[in-house]
């Protein structure tokens, strides 16, 4: 089956919801026709200049990556005489389209963040920071008792009457309507022209705000009325969570400087980990936030952590982290979301595999770490 690129584009908002990034945030397709045809994707962390060359060379024709290219960066001209620019022309030249998905998947259950966490062995894994919440509706229908179950059962289908890990909670208590059919209606019950009284129940359950017209839909597919009779009102709770960075327990307490030796193994760092605190420090609550981070310290701290990741680490911002008594793992920008790519890689793989796509996923060879040690 052929693939377009606005179906990777389709693949990616459900992997990382749009709505999760944070307004600043430029996310999504950069360069590329959506009806354009993909047969070759590579993933990749970032669009430089050696990834979109390599791109050209393996004949791929688009870039999947979690940094944007446009990132910081306002355009207001595309010309040959920027790096940027050329390499904006060389995509389009070569029919390679440009998209990423960059804090929505760090928010993102499966995302940069919930990687790090299993690949170093987090358990009670928990959102470090709530940046989203989900809105929520009341629904209520009025339906004949014949006809509960069914219309229940298509709204739950339907999206609604979820709450934590339960599905189907909703309430419903037995009223009697009233309703006078008019001329040229046609009613389930009662007779043109004539005020007609009928038990009725008052059917109620919660939903997600996005899901109201689907729900709304599958009802009216059910009912029996020629007229729905429906309520939607606005509620204070909200529904599920989703945030930034995460912290959770290791299995077993460990000593810090034996926990750095083990992050290094397991990122791939070579040279030196930058450190902050007693290296002799037992570790078992870690909090982390993959790519930059350090603005999280004292939410860590609050929530008790020993010991907090990220990238980007400065000076003053160490010397705030011993001051809370915190310690600190710079384990790189790079590497602490690199780990990403193999993981898109295998959910676009398995997506292809499922809908039948003609396509195929590669990682990029390329080393995109800027630092070197000696």
């Amino acid at each position: 089956m052929l693939v377009k690129v606005k179906d990777i584009v389709a693949f990616m908002e459900g992997v990382a919801p749009s709505q999760l990034a944070e307004d600043w945030d430029n996310t999504g397709l950069a360069v590329g026709d959506p009806d354009h045809r993909v047969k070759k994707v590579l993933v990749a962390l970032d669009v430089i200049d050696s990834v979109v060359e390599e791109a050209v060379e393996i004949g791929a024709d688009l870039i999947l990556t979690h940094h944007p290219m446009l990132l910081f960066r306002k355009i207001n001209s595309i010309t040959k005489k920027d790096a940027l620019g050329r390499r904006i022309y060389k995509l389009i030249e070569n029919e390679v389209a440009a998209l990423s998905a960059h804090t929505n998947l760090d928010v993102a259950k499966g995302g940069t963040n919930d990687v790090l966490a299993e690949m170093i062995g987090l358990t009670h894994v928990e959102i470090l920071e709530e940046t989203w919440a989900e809105e929520l509706k009341k629904i209520v229908v009025y339906v004949p008792q014949s006809h509960l179950d069914v219309v229940r059962e298509a709204m739950c289908a339907a999206g609604a009457g979820h709450i934590g890990s339960y599905s189907h909670c909703t309430f419903h208590t037995a009223g009697e309507g009233a309703f006078l059919p008019q001329e040229g209606t046609s009613p389930y019950i009662g007779t043109e022209g004539i005020l007609e009284k009928t038990p009725e129940v008052r059917l109620e359950t919660i939903a997600p705000e996005g899901k109201v017209e689907k729900i709304l839909e599958a009802i009216k597919a059910v009912h029996p009325y020629e007229e729905v009779a429906y309520d939607i009102y606005p509620v204070e709770q909200k529904g599920k969570k989703e945030g930034i960075g995460r912290i959770g327990d290791l299995k077993q307490p460990m000593v810090f400087s034996d926990f750095a030796l083990l992050l290094k193994e397991k990122l791939g760092l070579e040279g030196i980990i930058r450190l902050v605190g007693d290296s002799n420090k037992k570790i078992q609550r870690v909090g982390l936030c993959t790519g930059s981070g350090t603005e999280f310290f004292s939410t860590a701290k609050k929530q008790g952590a020993d010991l907090y990741l990220t990238g980007d680490l400065k000076f003053h911002e160490a010397q705030k982290a011993l001051e809370l008594g915190l310690c600190v793992g710079d384990i790189t920008h790079y590497a602490s979301e690199v780990i990403i790519v193999p993981v898109l890689q295998k959910a676009l793989l398995e997506a292809a595999k499922e809908k039948d796509w003609d396509l195929e996923v590669v990682c990029s060879k390329v080393n995109g770490q800027t630092f070197w040690t000696i």
